[in-house]
């Protein structure tokens, strides 16, 4: 079994127009060790608030060995299992992406619409992913367990952006 990695920090950085942004060098290495060494990263929309959850290749086969364990149990149980409802949440607007030495990519168009990505990002560790975020979008956020993100995005954005 792979060993686990800690998406840990916050980071602040920009996006332009075509897409193109950086991975903070605090989550490259992480991604890297959870991608078996591979600069690939999956990101996919958050079903409950509007950001991306970022991890490597392998968070996601453990993701995706989950819904196939609520298969089998459904199977086992009669029941009619639903690949859209149990899967689809997780995965329909999943992506892998590679990214280069310095961690540039091209954040999918579909992706940034759906997170409503403008020119800022702020990136979160969440221990066994990272979220990515319009900062406008988590400041609006009500849910009291999102103040510490919270905090960081407001400090990261009066210092501009330097921890």
């Amino acid at each position: 079994m792979a060993e686990s990695t800690a998406y840990q920090g916050a980071a602040l950085t920009t996006i332009d127009p075509k897409g193109r942004l950086a991975i903070p060098a605090v989550f490259r290495n992480p991604i890297m060790k959870s991608s078996e060494g591979e600069r690939l990263v999956c990101l996919a929309l958050n079903s409950h608030v509007p950001c991306l959850q970022g991890y490597g290749t392998i968070r996601r086969d453990r993701l995706l060995a989950q819904v196939e364990r609520r298969e089998d149990v459904a199977v086992e149980r009669g029941e009619i299992f639903r690949s859209e409802l149990e899967g689809g949440p997780m995965f329909s607007l999943a992506y892998e992406i590679s990214f280069d030495a310095s961690g540039r990519l091209i954040l999918p168009p579909i992706l940034r619409a759906a997170a409503g990505i403008d020119d800022k990002v702020f990136f979160n560790g969440n221990g066994t992913e990272f979220s990515i975020w319009n900062p406008d979008k988590l400041l609006a956020q009500t849910d009291p367990r999102l103040a510490p993100q919270q905090f960081a995005a407001r400090w990261l954005l009066e210092e501009g952006g330097k921890a």
